[in-house]
């Protein structure tokens, strides 16, 4: 049974509330429910779910429902920018003209901004590249520079939608790498990269006027910091497919900005730091340039475009906290991406997951005795992890979520370590 359309919506505190009038999905669906990004002074404070009436939903309703179930975050942001507690937000709409800057956007306007390299990797899909190259040149961040890797130099449409949206602007650099698979695209990008920071992203977002500025906050704000991630939210949830890879976790991390390392920001988890998602999501992920070149980039034999399907970030995520450096997750640093439309789509992601994940464990257990021990002694509890239906990995997921793709990502995880002996032959063939 099909199940029926979201409605995603972002309201900002600061701005006059509006009412949620009755609408309707592009395939004609009366939308029951939204899901609410509610935001105050640009900053994220959780997502909500909301029932939609058949009538409109009244701003000073909407407003009720945010206050009961956010007040906490609301009092905290507003404690933290110096601003008195009230009852907010006033249903009426904003009390000053204009909304001051927040603490953290302060701090940015006394700091000598370093450049920023944004690398995009992409594969002939020159529409959605359009979006996102319009997404990142609308960025508050003043000092960007924006390079399109063409990951199939033999087409060249990708070619001409890099410099159609923007023509003229010298902020952006069009390469080609002609080895196939994403980390390969990545490194390229990162060979060319001009930026103290360098973040990498997918061609098919939608990027938040504040990411780079949220990415390089956090940098800024900790010189222990070697990458931070951000958070990815659902751009459409039109389809059961769509609604089916919330289930399973989506990309969203939560809206609490987390650090983690091997020394006073290490978690109580006994699978740490080997939880797949825990830190975030290769599509919004920043490093500091020169510790990415240090520790070699990205594997050029796990990634999107290789026998491993995946994995990539998440051995860059342990290649930084091995080294002695702290990851930070940072919710304000936001994007859009576009879930899977169809249930074969979305089958096929989740077992490519799955090797990827197996592919890229496979890959630490040959780094060194030290890992492959610790991987090792926590392999029953990552067993229990992945299959126990109260876990934190599998809490989410309803009673209208397929055993199938279940069963597709165990599959996958039991292929990766045979999918990354492949991988690695290739890259070895190629180098």
């Amino acid at each position: 049974m099909r199940q029926p359309p979201i409605q995603v919506v972002e309201l900002e505190l600061s701005e006059p509330i509006p009412d949620l009038k009755p609408t309707v999905s592009p395939e004609g669906i009366a939308y029951r429910q939204a899901l609410v990004l509610v935001r105050l002074h640009r900053e994220p404070l959780g997502l909500l779910p909301v029932d939609l009436p058949d009538t409109t939903l009244r701003a000073g309703e909407l407003a009720h429902v945010v206050w009961s179930r956010l007040h906490p975050q609301i009092a905290r942001h507003l404690a933290d920018d110096c601003q008195p507690q009230m009852w907010w937000p006033p249903a009426s709409g904003p009390r000053e003209a204009a909304v001051p800057p927040c603490a953290w956007e302060q701090a940015l306007q006394h700091e000598d901004l370093p450049l920023v390299s944004v690398v995009v990797t992409t594969c002939d899909r020159p529409f959605q590249l359009r979006r996102t190259l319009r997404s990142l040149l609308a960025q508050t961040y003043p000092t960007f520079e924006i390079i399109v890797v063409d990951n199939r130099p033999g087409e060249r449409s990708s070619d001409t939608a890099a410099g159609e949206p923007n023509i003229g602007d010298p902020r952006i650099r069009y390469i080609e790498e002609q080895r196939a698979g994403l980390s390969a695209a990545r490194n390229a990008g990162l060979a060319e990269a001009s930026g103290t920071f360098v973040a990498f992203t997918d061609d098919d977002v939608t990027v938040d006027r504040h990411w780079l500025a949220s990415l390089t906050h956090a940098f800024l704000r900790d010189q222990a910091v070697a990458c931070v991630t951000g958070l990815i939210l659902p751009l459409e949830l039109e389809t059961s497919a769509q609604l089916l890879f919330e289930q399973f976790g989506g990309f969203g991390k939560g809206f609490r900005r987390r650090s983690f390392d091997l020394g006073p920001n290490r978690p109580p988890d006994p699978l740490f730091p080997y939880t797949a998602g825990r830190f975030g999501s290769g599509a919004n992920t920043a490093f500091r340039t020169s510790l990415l070149r240090a520790i070699g980039g990205f594997a050029v034999e796990l990634g999107a475009g290789t026998p491993a399907h995946g994995g990539e970030d998440l051995d860059a995520y342990l290649n930084v906290i091995h080294s002695g450096h702290r990851l930070v997750y940072e919710p304000r640093a936001m994007l859009w991406h576009p879930h899977r439309l169809d249930l074969p789509g979305l089958s096929k992601q989740i077992h490519r997951y799955g090797v990827g994940l197996g592919a890229a464990l496979a890959k630490r257990l040959l780094t060194g005795h030290d890992e492959r021990r610790q991987i090792l002694r926590r392999l029953p509890a990552g067993l229990a992890y992945a299959v126990h239906p109260r876990s934190p990995k599998n809490s989410g997921k309803g009673p209208s979520y397929p055993a199938r793709l279940t069963v597709l990502e165990l599959a996958g995880m039991l292929r990766g370590p045979i999918a990354y002996g492949a991988a690695r032959r290739l890259a070895r063939a190629a180098s």
